[in-house]
């Protein structure tokens, strides 16, 4: 339920707030927008930009710079050897994430029946055992999923 006597309507609200706080705050909608971000144009403010920003804005606008060259171009912001070496190394995780190879599967259950492993009763034996042992066959999935990528790394 609603309380009609607490209902309070908007222009009852702004009669209660004090007069100087409704122009400073009218006062800062006149202001102009900023230009937006751009990471090729470095005449922007680089006071708000992370070491990492940064690195990834100089690497963007030289290419081919050494390492320690970025630490003497940037060390007054407190960028270190390390910082670059693991921003370019997540710029290069995020460029071969961006291009997935195709790898060969080492699954037996991904091999085509004309070309899969020989299998005879003994293995079906040992497959049910197992499935029994772990209780599904969803479990039994899971289980080789994770050896399989234990197996591959």
């Amino acid at each position: 339920m609603v309380d009609i006597d607490r209902v309070v309507t908007l222009d009852e609200l702004m009669d209660r707030v004090p007069e100087h706080l409704v122009k400073d705050a009218e006062s800062r909608l006149d202001y102009d927008e900023p230009e937006p971000y751009s990471p090729t144009d470095m005449s922007y403010d680089m006071s708000d930009l992370s070491k990492a920003q940064r690195i990834r804005n100089y690497l963007d606008t030289h290419p081919e710079v050494r390492n320690k060259d970025i630490v003497s171009a940037l060390e007054k912001y407190g960028v270190k050897a390390a910082d670059v070496a693991n921003v370019k190394s997540q710029m290069k995780k995020a460029d071969t994430s961006a291009e997935p190879t195709k790898k060969p599967s080492k699954s037996s259950a991904s091999h085509s029946s004309d070309s899969g492993p020989s299998l005879n009763l003994k293995h079906l034996e040992a497959a049910v055992d197992f499935v029994a042992l772990v209780g599904s066959v969803q479990a039994a999935q899971h289980l080789l999923i994770i050896v399989d990528r234990v197996k591959g790394a």
